[in-house]
Formats: structure tokens, sequence, C-alpha cells
């Protein structure tokens, strides 16, 4: 295990560290029963793919020898948007409606040790899409695991939302978790700073009703504000033009050629829009559309595929054949060689660790 860790967490912090902005916004319309949640992926890269993640998997996570890592069987299937690989996801959701997307924030300050079980950052989110339904059972678990600090820059905070509404955010300021929910979630949106402060310069800086025009301050807490300006004026109408106004928002607070996914969750139906900076056609996943129970294995599509000629993504099969190649083309970038070095010969030891998750047969 020793040797994941180091790949995939050292790969995740360096990549996070490098000296560039990180400017994601994501937020969450509501209204007659009806939850869309979007996200801004604003990033250096847009490689990734598109992963359905089965149920029953035995898994243990990365973290470092001797120290207690979190071991646990995925209850869910989910469908994640990974970029350094599986179990490494930037968001996602789980067939319970839960959905869970990161955004930079550099106030983190991540727990000591202590006796809880460690997980790093990326994988906490396929940990909790793997594990619950609940908002509420989300920040439960924060008794039993926690996040080990990283020994860079690299910090995140997430905004979480279920299938009955409930929503939160999620940070780790001064060693402690800090959520913001039900009356204390004014606003259901976050970015790149804390929400306390973000809440608090919304309400001294509101945007005009009806204000539609793309931002040319683009700075976190102008996002939050212009987002949270819109998410109060949501009023919903049919889901094709509710996902609509949730990438107009998503539209009105990008930035620019940086943004390079964009991602709608329209949690009721369980259904997933999405666009990429390559690909800016609209592509759609139905969680339905999986057989996440009896499936003993991974399933993907490049995030810049499809749809086929019958209008739906191709996934197949993640071999392990198949996401080396990915791997490979993906670190083979210059841009990441320069900045980082070359990650590639690690590749082999990572996909060791894979290895060792094992599949628990269903009930008859």
């Amino acid at each position: 295990m020793k040797s994941l860790l180091r790949v995939a967490t050292a790969m995740l912090i360096t990549l996070l560290a490098a000296p560039t902005a990180f400017p994601c916004t994501t937020f969450v319309l509501e209204g007659d029963g009806q939850i869309y949640f979007g996200r801004n992926l604003d990033w250096d890269w847009e490689n990734g793919l598109v992963i359905a993640n089965p149920r029953g998997l035995k898994k243990t996570a990365l973290v470092d020898p001797g120290h207690p890592a979190a071991q646990w069987t995925s209850k869910y299937g989910s469908v994640t948007f990974n970029q350094f690989g599986l179990e490494e996801p930037f968001g996602g959701m789980n067939e319970a409606g839960l959905v869970i997307e990161n955004m930079m924030l550099f106030e983190s300050r991540y727990p000591a040790p202590d006796s809880r079980s460690e997980i790093d950052m990326l994988q906490w989110i396929q940990y909790q899409l793997d594990t619950c339904s609940t908002v509420a059972e989300v920040l439960a678990t924060d008794a039993k695991i926690r996040q080990p600090s990283p020994t860079v820059g690299a910090r995140i905070h997430y905004l979480v939302c279920d299938a009955g509404g409930d929503c939160a955010t999620v940070e780790f300021l001064n060693g402690k978790l800090v959520s913001h929910r039900g009356q204390a979630l004014p606003y259901r949106v976050l970015a790149n700073d804390t929400y306390s402060r973000s809440v608090a310069y919304a309400r001294t800086n509101p945007f005009p009703q009806g204000f539609a025009e793309p931002l040319t301050n683009r700075a976190s807490l102008a996002r939050f504000a212009c987002a949270a300006a819109r998410v109060a004026e949501f009023r919903p109408r049919t889901p094709e033009q509710n996902v609509g106004c949730a990438f107009e928002i998503l539209e009105q607070v990008r930035q620019g050629k940086g943004t390079v996914w964009q991602v709608v969750y329209d949690i009721p139906a369980r259904e997933i829009h999405y666009r990429t900076a390559g690909n800016p056609r609209t592509r759609s996943v139905r969680l339905g559309s999986f057989d996440f129970a009896h499936a003993r294995t991974a399933r993907f599509a490049n995030i810049q595929a499809g749809p086929s000629t019958a209008g739906h993504l191709d996934f197949v099969e993640l071999t392990e054949a198949r996401h080396r190649q990915y791997l490979e083309a993906f670190f083979a970038q210059e841009s990441l060689k320069k900045g980082l070095g070359d990650f590639t010969p690690r590749i082999d030891s990572y996909l060791a660790g894979l290895r060792a998750y094992t599949f628990v047969e269903p009930p008859p």
C-alpha cells in the first residue's frame, strides 16, 4: 500500500499545489421537489474519466504505512468524474441521490492525528458516495474517519446535497470539521472562500435582481454573490428548462477558457448532464442504466467522448490496460512534466495497489 499512496496521493497533492489558480463554483437550485446541483471545474487540464462505480467492492483507504486506514465495502453505486484515476473523484452522484463536489480552499486546516481512521481528500468523496445516502450520514462519518493534513498546499472544501433537499458545506478549519446546514446555510452556493466569509460578502454586496450578464469580476466572492442571487431567483419549470437554467448560471460565473468542465446533476431523476471545453455538446448519463449490484468492475467513458449515434454514452469496462492507457496519456502532457516531473514510472505500483480491492458477492 505504500507505493499506492505515494502515487495517488502524491500526484493529487503535487498537482493541486502547483502555482496556478483554481476558481471553481458550485450551487444548488431547488423548488417544487426539483433539485439541481451545478458545478464548474476551473482548472489547467480537462482530461478525465466518467466512471460508474459498482456496489460490493471491499476497499482500504490510501494512507501512509502504519497509519490506521479506513476500510469499507461500497453500499451504493455511483457515477463520478475522475482525473487522477479510479478512487480519486473530483465529484459525483450515487444511486441514492447524494451529490458531492469539491473546490479549492487554501484556508483549510486538517485534524491532527488521533484514533480515527485516515482517508485522503479525494477518496473521502468516494467513501461518502459508497457508504452514505444523506447529508446527515456524511456528517456523522467525522466521528470515525479523518483526513490527514497534506504536506503541501493542497486544500479543499465540499458542497453536499441529498435527494431530500438537505444540503451542507463541509470545511476543515483549525483542525475541525465545520459545516453549514439548514438555517445556517442561507445560500446554497460555494466557491473558494470560507462559507462564512462568502455569506458576509453576499449580504453586503448583493447582485441586482435579474442580473444575467457574464461576470467581469471573477473573484471567488463575486462569483458566490452572483450565484447566490441567481439561486434565489430560481423558479422551477420543466426539467429541460431547469437544467438549462443551471447551465446558464455556470456560464455566467465561468472563468473564460479556464472552465474545463461544467456539470449539472438532476438529483430526483438521477441524471447527470455535462459539457467540456473540448466538447461543448451536452452529454447525459442516467444512473438507472447501470447494474450497480452485479457489476464486478468499474465502467467508464472518456469525458470528451460521445454521445454515440444512438444518443447515449458508451461505457466500457475499466480494465487495467485501459486504465493504464489513460494514465500514461494524462501524465505524458508536457504541461504536467514541465512543472511537476514525470509520474509515468509510478503507474505500475498504483495499478498494483488497486488490484487489492475485492468484490463481495451480493446476497441471492
